[in-house]
């Protein structure tokens, strides 16, 4: 007998992750799949590439590939295995675009992790290395290999201390892995520790006499050292194990010509060329032999063949490598380019200008045109020859103020303004100070700085706004007056005060304003765009449309009149023609992220996932300092079940807040998500710096020490809470979900039930029903589930919820009436399809497959729908037609025990039973392991394991 479709029941293990199944519909939607593909041609070309790859045929599995892929491009596999095959034909950039498609298409990062690094490694893009690629989901000697990467990247970004750590958990992870040692030792000779660095690369080969890798790293130590019979040995020897290395070809080439030994050099020079190897390093050698023969055209051809490739590269290549940098300098040199060869030896050399006026000047010019970059460390060096200069110490403070370092700022402004007492340091500190949440401190000095200047409209705006947010109405609106009345004629002050009157709930005061500025220049955009913004919020959306359509007529393509169109038109109900103006809008300009938050936002609302996160891609290219962009990019890669690079994302968010305590839980919120607590105690953390006492920071600090399992810091953290907020809505519900998780079901019923008496809800509901469940009680959870769903009929989310409950219960034919009825209100809701697959093949309903095959149309791209549909295939006796869906299940989320399980037990029907083999182990490895079962305990006992 196989085993049944588990039922999609309330969770009882995370009390963080209670609602998570109810909601995965809302969430997780996606938009209709592609044109009809042919997957059973596919499968077969697939198979085809597969053994063909295994036995060596590139070029032949590549062109299956090819096939496949046209046939059914949705195939995840297939996008995978044409990345290892370009990769491993050299086909970089080729290899690098079928694995991010792969991985867009919803293969797990872990599946591409190493060759991505190393991709990325050959072409110089360590940060991307370093930011994108971690040891998630991989095993140990991977994990080692990875780290290796790692820390060759950190070495060659010049942070040793990183890389050796990184070198240091590879040796720990693989002791008999040679390849961290190899890496250490590169690290240590450019450290200019040579003797660690022989003795480590010695090591290397001892560990791994057969590679040839470790041989020609023990042949370039010895080179260095001066040590050329030694090094001439090591690099034969990594020659005889594998004579088509071409770093130990370009080195026993170079040593023999040190050696005076062209003839021999220029055989080596030769089997390059043969092989077709076109290395720089290779070029300026043969200048060189060249050049002592006395051919100077041969040899100006041969320096202009080693610039040509050197001067394309990118320059994270260059950066660290100095062999190329010493080659492009040589040849430039040579070739008379001592422009380029300068521009090549200021990267190793970094000289540094000594003439203080020009470089006050260039600071102040790359502060204008934004390059903080170069203008903080000329500053910096600045500082350190005039300590006291307040100029230097002002245009230092700007740079960190805009590149949000507000602490350092705060420093900067505060020392220039002791010394020259200036209204804009003593305004500019203000802001800075506001940045670190010293709100106090901050107002004062603004207050200060427009006390001391009434015409410094900077200061005067901020205090108005943060009056206003405060709620001192009469205070913001007296210091807009103020700005006004400095100059009366200045209409976008006069706009201002329109906004400000606006904020403080005087619409009419608000219109009056707008209208002013619009009867003295009918043109003033910003008035007319306000006065707008007023008709859509009481919904007279004609007198707007009409308004926003002229002022096109005067600017065509007005990015900000676009914007307001597309809000028009979405709070009219029009959502097809607000994505319309917004595109526009995101078109015709790059200094605006709103155009593009908002289509994002649509297309989550429209379930279109892909879309939707293809467009934050695009939006966080073009704004990617900007704090929205950022958190938007990670929740599209969290909707699409990409929890590795939304955590990135919410990394260089948490980075952006700085010191907001209400963006900081946020963040934290979501790092919680994508199973990041470590992450989400950072943002607690620069959350209470700010305000120590801030209760969502508190109960994020509680919910992020039970994620972590710290017993003692978790007590500590509730009684806290309790002691501050004693009885308040997030006390109770956090003190309840605590007493979940640690299995005291009486305390998280009562204390759900006070939260439930204080606030009811559907939320509340839904726990205090699974902690009823989890107590044996599914009766009383059915009982209140129901006679709250009398209470909101209207409520899906609970109805769903009631389903699940009534399934669980065995009340098979009332879970069918609820399921119906959600069909009926929601019918492309995949979620709620799916949970009544579950029932329908509980029930022998063979309409089962049919119902899964809808809900994986409209989310194509969840593990789980495929997981579900290729086992229903394969329990209906179509082993062959489920493989396809499992295989693309188990590479989006290879962590799952129970999918890769489906498909060992797939797989072996079909007859591949190495393959099955593989997978099963890893099933039963996997962090989310299967279930016991008697189909488990049969497939082990015909696999062997």
């Amino acid at each position: 007998m196989t085993a049944p479709i588990k039922p999609r029941l309330l969770p009882i293990t995370s009390p963080a992750s209670a609602l998570r199944p109810l909601l995965l519909g809302m969430l997780l939607g996606a938009s209709l799949g592609a044109a009809q593909a042919s997957p059973e041609k596919a499968a077969k070309f697939y198979e085809d590439a597969l053994q063909r790859f295994e036995k060596g045929d590139l070029s032949g599995a590549s062109i299956q590939l090819k096939n496949t892929i046209q046939e059914d491009k949705q195939m995840l596999a297939a996008h995978l295995l044409l990345g290892k095959v370009l990769f491993k034909s050299g086909e970089l950039k080729g290899a690098e675009a079928a694995f991010e498609e792969a991985v867009r298409r919803g293969v797990n990062r872990s599946e591409v992790a190493i060759p991505m690094a190393q991709l990325y490694l050959q072409q110089g893009e360590r940060k991307k290395l370093l930011e994108q690629i971690n040891t998630t989901g991989l095993g140990p000697s991977q994990q080692a290999e990875l780290l290796t990467l790692r820390g060759t990247a950190y070495a060659q970004s010049g942070n040793n201390t990183l890389a050796a750590k990184s070198f240091a958990d590879a040796k720990a992870l693989d002791p008999r892995s040679a390849l961290p040692l190899m890496a250490e030792a590169q690290m240590q000779l450019r450290a200019g520790e040579r003797d660690k660095a022989r003795a480590t690369a010695m090591r290397a080969t001892e560990l791994a006499p057969t590679l040839g890798l470790a041989w020609y790293t023990l042949g370039a130590i010895q080179q260095a050292t001066q040590d050329s019979k030694a090094a001439l040995a090591s690099q034969e020897k990594a020659l005889s194990i594998n004579p088509n290395q071409v770093d130990a070809r370009v080195s026993h080439a170079a040593l023999l010509m040190s050696m005076g030994r062209q003839k021999e050099a220029e055989e080596d020079l030769a089997m390059l060329a043969a092989a077709k190897q076109d290395d720089p390093r290779a070029s300026y050698i043969r200048a060189q032999l060249a050049s002592q023969r006395g051919d100077d055209a041969a040899a100006k051809k041969s320096f202009t063949e080693a610039t040509s490739m050197i001067d394309v590269m990118p320059p994270g290549l260059l950066i660290g490598n100095e062999p190329l940098l010493l080659a492009g300098a040589l040849s430039h040199k040579a070739l008379g380019n001592n422009e380029k060869a300068r521009a090549y030896l200021d990267i190793l050399i970094a000289l540094n200008p000594r003439h203080h006026t020009a470089q006050v000047l260039l600071a102040t010019i790359l502060l204008d045109t934004r390059d903080y970059g170069k203008a903080q460390p000329l500053l910096e060096n600045l500082l350190r020859a005039k300590p006291d200069d307040p100029h230097v110490l002002y245009l230092l403070g700007s740079v960190h103020l805009a590149r949000k370092h507000y602490s350092q700022a705060s420093d900067a402004f505060e020392k220039s303004a002791q010394r020259n007492n200036s209204p804009d340091a003593v305004r500019e500190l203000g802001f800075s100070q506001l940045g670190m949440g010293q709100d106090k401190a901050g107002l004062n000095n603004l207050e200060k700085a427009f006390a001391d200047n009434p015409k410094d409209t900077r200061a005067g705006v901020q205090l108005a706004m943060i009056y206003a947010r405060e709620g001192q109405s009469a205070r913001a609106l007296q210091t807009a007056q103020t700005i006004v009345k400095q100059d009366p004629s200045n209409l976008t002050m006069l706009n201002f005060l329109g906004n400000i009157k606006g904020r403080i709930g005087d619409k009419a005061g608000a219109r009056e304003a707008f209208s002013q500025v619009l009867a003295k220049d009918p043109a003033f955009r910003p008035a007319g765009i306000n006065l707008s913004w007023l008709d859509i919020e009481e919904k007279k959306f004609d007198p707007a449309r009409i308004r926003l359509k002229q002022m096109l007529t005067r600017v065509k393509d007005d990015p900000d009149v676009l914007f307001e169109l597309g809000v028009l038109e979405l709070r009219a109900g029009k959502p097809a023609e607000a994505m319309i103006h917004w595109q526009r809008a995101e078109d015709v300009q790059r200094a605006d992220p709103r155009p593009g938050l908002a289509m994002i936002d649509l297309l989550s609302s429209q379930k279109q996932l892909d879309k939707a996160l293809a467009t934050a891609k695009l939006l966080v290219a073009k704004h990617p300092s900007k704090l929205p962009v950022q958190l938007a990019l990670g929740r599209a890669y969290l909707a699409v079940g990409d929890s590795t690079n939304a955590r990135l994302s919410f990394q260089e968010a948490t980075r952006l807040a700085e010191f907001d305590a209400e963006k900081q839980v946020m963040i934290g919120r979501l790092q919680l998500m994508t199973g990041n607590p470590d992450g989400a105690a950072y943002n607690v953390q620069k959350a209470l710096q700010a305000r120590p006492d801030d209760q969502a920071a508190l109960v994020l600090q509680v919910e992020v020490e039970a994620r972590r399992g710290d017993n003692a810091k978790l007590d500590a953290g509730l009684k806290l809470l309790n002691s501050k907020y004693p009885g308040t809505l997030p006390t109770l519900m956090t003190s309840a979900n605590v007493a979940m998780m640690r299995g005291q079901v009486p305390q998280a019923v009562t204390a759900y039930r006070a939260a439930m008496d204080k606030a009811p809800n559907t939320g509340t509901a839904l726990l205090l029903a699974r902690a009823l469940i989890v107590s044996g009680d599914t009766n009383r959870a059915l009982s209140l589930l129901e006679d709250w769903s009398k209470k909101n009929a209207e409520d899906r989310t609970l109805l769903k919820a009631l389903a699940e409950v009534q399934f669980q219960a065995g009340k098979t034919e009332a879970a069918r009436a609820s399921y119906n009825k959600l069909l009926a209100a929601e019918p492309d809701d995949a979620d709620t399809l799916s949970g009544f697959a579950s029932l329908q093949q509980r029930m022998g309903d063979p309409a089962a497959v049919a119902t899964a095959e809808k809900a994986l149309k409209l989310s194509p791209g969840n593990p789980e729908l495929s997981d579900q549909l290729g086992w229903l295939l394969v329990l209906n006796g179509k082993a062959e037609a489920g493989l396809r869906h499992l295989r693309e299940a188990r590479l989006r989320n290879p962590g799952s025990g129970e999918i890769r399980f489906h498909l060992a037990y797939a797989l072996a029907k079909a007859g591949r039973k190495a393959e099955a083999r593989e997978e099963l182990t890893a099933a039963l490895n996997a962090p989310a392991s299967v279930q016991p079962s008697a189909e488990l305990a049969r497939l082990k006992s015909e696999l062997g394991l």
